[in-house]
């Protein structure tokens, strides 16, 4: 029998030849939200870890993606560096926002912890993002401009290599999805788990807990950092909207409704969150059976996340994913049981 590592760097590699195939030969608009998605899939499984492993509260997810955004736009248009090394900045830079972050966690836990990042959120999102005293940082009302980049010699840029950046947040996705379940299985995860279980338990073990609740915040904004650094690369330019405080507050929605104590769960959240509206700004409006006019606005969207969490809470409280997980496990159970019940003798 294979182990487990191997065989979770299998299905990653299957995973990844079957994703890269699928936007291609759409259009422009929806390639962009194959690799929109990405990076929301990158915000929630920032959570999955953070919050499904180590069982903290954040909701500024979108606050550590958008300073690494423009980290790197910085990095590219300001100081005239190469994207990579963009990539690295915006990463750091969401890293130590995520330490500070993490350090009222220490001492905090639960809805006081959420009302604490939700208003580093709110700070970010109407004074560091939009006010001109740091126009150094996000490059003004304009932003940073993004039209030419290349990794390791490959062009990635929005304007005619959408499809390549898109493979390569991808291939990075993958990787990280892999090293999030690895770390699950491991040491460190299994002390996240016992903070996330009862932090005073986890104490009494012998657990740090200054140590991994810092850890966990630090790696959580990391991994949504990398996902933000990408944005300037996919969009040409980076902006306050894409990361204002409502976003951190879906990817916080739509990982619970997905299941944020998995990691594909993240795959089908940032799905859902960059094709749907789109969709519904498409293909919202019109004449049903030539005699019904239709107008469903992208604020359906919000609702929709409304109702599909409360249902969700009521009818499925492990997620979307841990439903079809489970499922599956019992549909395995029983064709396991099978032979065995065929060769039993009479």
């Amino acid at each position: 029998m294979m182990p487990g590592h191997i065989v979770r760097f299998a299905i990653a590699i299957v995973a990844f030849a079957i994703l890269a195939r699928l936007p291609v030969g759409l259009d422009p608009a929806f390639q962009f939200d194959a690799a929109l998605a990405v990076i929301w899939g990158f915000g929630i499984l920032s959570l999955v870890l953070l919050t499904g492993y180590a069982g903290q509260v954040s909701l500024c997810q979108a606050t550590f993606a958008g300073v690494a955004a423009y980290g790197a736009g910085m990095t590219v248009a300001s100081m005239h560096g190469g994207y990579l090394l963009g990539i690295i900045i915006g990463v750091l830079a969401a890293t130590v926002l995520g330490v500070i972050v993490g350090l009222p966690a220490l001492r905090l836990h639960g809805i006081t912890l959420a009302i604490v990042t939700l208003g580093i959120a709110l700070v970010f999102d109407k004074y560091v993002f939009q006010d001109h005293i740091f126009d150094w940082f996000t490059g003004g009302t304009g932003g940073w401009q993004v039209t030419q980049a290349s990794l390791f010699g490959i062009p990635v840029d929005s304007s005619k290599h959408l499809l390549t950046a898109y493979d390569v947040m991808l291939a990075l996705f993958c990787v990280v999805a892999v090293l999030m379940v690895n770390l699950h299985q491991s040491g460190a995860g299994r002390r996240f788990r016992a903070i996330r279980d009862s932090e005073l338990a986890a104490s009494t073990m012998g657990v740090n807990l200054t140590r991994y609740k810092l850890l966990a915040f630090a790696l959580s904004a990391s991994i949504a950092g990398l996902g933000g650094s990408f944005y300037p690369l996919i969009a040409g330019s980076v902006s306050p909207q894409p990361f204002w405080v409502f976003t951190s507050l879906q990817l916080a929605a739509i990982g619970v409704l997905m299941g944020v104590r998995y990691v594909p769960a993240a795959a089908l959240g940032g799905v859902f969150m960059a094709v749907v509206p789109d969709v519904l700004t498409r293909y919202g409006h019109g004449t049903f059976m030539n005699r019904f006019n239709y107008d469903i606005s992208y604020d359906w969207f919000q609702l929709a996340v409304g109702v599909l969490l409360v249902l969700q809470l009521i009818l499925l409280p492990d997620g979307v994913w841990g439903d079809i997980r489970a499922r599956a496990l019992r549909a395995w159970d029983v064709v396991r049981m099978k032979p065995r019940e065929e060769v039993r003798p009479a």
